[in-house]
């Protein structure tokens, strides 16, 4: 592999690396070792050598990485959905359902045959928007809470391992989470999280609840006193027109990051129009006393967004990552670096974005 790297660096064989890609670059599929080294150097060496199949398009001033050549977007596709593999013991992916409701199987990944577990079934007219799991060391397996995210404000739960509590219990939200932002479970906090529509409040859920009393509750977030605070609010007003989803995601140290990610309305074709991700708004949050502050600098980190539950993981765990990044997938594919506000956004022509429909995004689904 490492050959490889050496020659996909070299400007002088980049052009032919590139067009020959079934050669060289589809040593990456089949759930690669290193998934992401294949995206770092795309993007490294697309810089100094394009060609006609893969080049940046910067006419409108924005960093867009036309992959032209179809077997090379797929692999690219296939790549970022394979994701980042997840050390917790249960994951939950999509099944098929013979009566055309919607299934979700829970698989175990701490052993080597995974276990499987079959969830309750969902409406089949119902769309979700993600799954989070009680993922923790501490957590009793029947105690093991999952959480349903639909697209709208609607949560359901079930402790599929609980005798009692095994059926889906539906929450009523009263509109107080943002319809298209994500959930996630803070292990630190032992809540299932989310943020109110304005983005203003965060929303929280107990994992201890009574079936027949689950009530969520709301704090408010506020920016820390900063002289830079003037500053944060009038960078902010720019993005007051566009479409955003906001998602929490906890560090392995208990803190966490509020994303906020920003698309805008872009014409494909004629009468056509889609949503193109236009940057990133990245803050810490304590997520106890409520206290926001702005940041470009996440460290060694790489954020993770897409269908499931954002998470962070430290870049030097897998080659290829890059730090202070945000890698997402889903209606958009890209990279965003933090420190220099850089959106790359992935394309399968000039104004085709590179996307998937397919749930979930991260983590990888197991077979």
């Amino acid at each position: 592999m490492s050959q490889l790297i050496n020659r996909l660096l070299k400007p002088s064989v980049c052009k032919n690396v590139i067009r020959s890609h079934s050669k060289q670059v589809r040593m990456f599929s089949s759930k690669p070792t290193y998934p992401y080294v294949l995206i770092d150097h795309l993007l490294k060496t697309t810089e100094h050598c394009s060609n006609d199949q893969v080049y940046y398009d910067d006419k409108y001033y924005e960093k867009n990485l036309v992959i032209k050549d179809q077997g090379l977007a797929e692999e690219v596709r296939e790549v970022m959905t394979v994701g980042f593999s997840h050390k917790d013991d249960w994951r939950v992916h999509l099944e098929k359902s013979e009566d055309s409701s919607t299934s979700l199987m829970m698989v175990s990944n701490t052993s080597f045959v995974p276990v499987k577990h079959q969830l309750p079934p969902l409406s089949s007219n119902c769309r979700i928007q993600n799954v989070a799991i009680s993922n923790s060391v501490d957590i009793k397996k029947e105690d093991l809470v999952v959480a349903v995210k639909f697209f709208g404000s609607d949560v359901s739960l079930c402790k599929p391992f609980s005798d009692s509590s095994s059926e889906w219990i539906n929450i009523n939200t009263s509109g107080s989470v943002h319809p298209f932002s994500s959930l996630t479970y803070s292990k630190k906090n032992k809540k299932f999280l989310s943020v109110s529509p304005s983005g203003t409040y965060l929303w929280y859920l107990d994992l201890h609840f009574d079936e027949d009393d689950v009530e969520p509750y709301s704090s408010y977030l506020y920016f820390r006193e900063d002289p830079l605070l003037r500053l944060y609010k009038m960078d902010l007003e720019d993005y007051i027109w566009r479409f955003r989803t906001d998602h929490l995601a906890e560090l392995p140290s208990g803190e966490h990051f509020l994303v906020k990610w920003f698309f805008k309305d872009v014409m494909m074709n004629v009468g056509k129009i889609t949503q193109k991700t236009d940057g990133f708004k990245v803050f810490r949050v304590d997520t106890i006393c409520g206290h926001l502050t702005n940041t470009q600098d996440i460290g060694d980190l790489c954020i993770f967004l897409g269908h499931g539950e954002a998470y962070c993981v430290p870049a030097s765990s897998s080659p290829g990552l890059r730090p202070n990044s945000i890698y997402y997938v889903g209606c958009n594919f890209g990279v965003h670096d933090i420190a220099t506000d850089t959106t790359t956004n992935f394309y399968t022509h000039s104004n085709v974005p590179l996307r998937s429909t397919e749930f979930p995004y991260w983590p990888l689904p197991l077979s």
